[in-house]
């Protein structure tokens, strides 16, 4: 069986041939559930989801009626103004403000916790050595990334590589340790 070109919901798959099944009981034997997965996960069991998975029958024959669609009246575009002194730097804290920073550092952190409490971690295991990630730390990492995309490597670890020929000074300097980043 395939799964069909649409989805549910992040968690709920129709397969293609019971996609067009005409009963109740076909409609509801046709969800197939793939939320049991064993990864790190914000939330630490399906009683947690019990309260989400309330599903409403609807009657096929007689729709509920849709909510009125509003035409968008607003203008397009980022109102905010920068001058001629504006440079990149005050562009990127525009958007990627503090509380932005430290509300990803916060997540980082609780998921990083929650994967290694619920993992046996092996005997050279990174997760080890853990240090809570700063939003110092975050400002490398986003910086990084975008001068990924400008200083183009055939793969991630050239970006560190200290051969005199193809090295990235500004990578290999450590700026932000390399296994961390990876």
């Amino acid at each position: 069986m395939e799964i069909m070109d649409g989805i549910d919901d992040e968690n709920t798959f129709l397969l293609d041939d019971e996609l067009h099944s005409d009963t109740d009981t076909d409609i509801s034997s046709n969800y197939l559930d793939y939320s049991s997965d064993n990864s790190c996960s914000e939330l630490s069991s399906d009683e947690d989801l019990s309260f989400a998975r309330i599903f409403t029958e609807v009657d096929v024959k007689n729709p509920p009626v849709p909510c009125p669609r509003f035409n968008f009246s607003g203008i397009p575009s980022v109102h905010i103004q920068f001058d001629d002194t504006s440079d990149v730097l005050e562009f990127y804290e525009t958007f990627i403000d503090f509380s932005l920073m430290s509300k990803i550092v916060e997540e980082t952190n609780k998921y990083a916790k929650q994967c290694i409490q619920s993992s046996v971690a092996r005997q050279f295991s990174k997760s080890k050595f853990w240090v809570e990630t700063t939003v110092e730390e975050l400002h490398v990492f986003f910086a990084l990334n975008i001068l990924q995309g400008i200083v183009k490597k055939p793969g991630i670890d050239h970006y560190w590589r200290k051969r005199y020929s193809t090295n990235t000074p500004f990578f290999s300097k450590k700026v932000l340790e390399k296994n961390k980043h990876l």
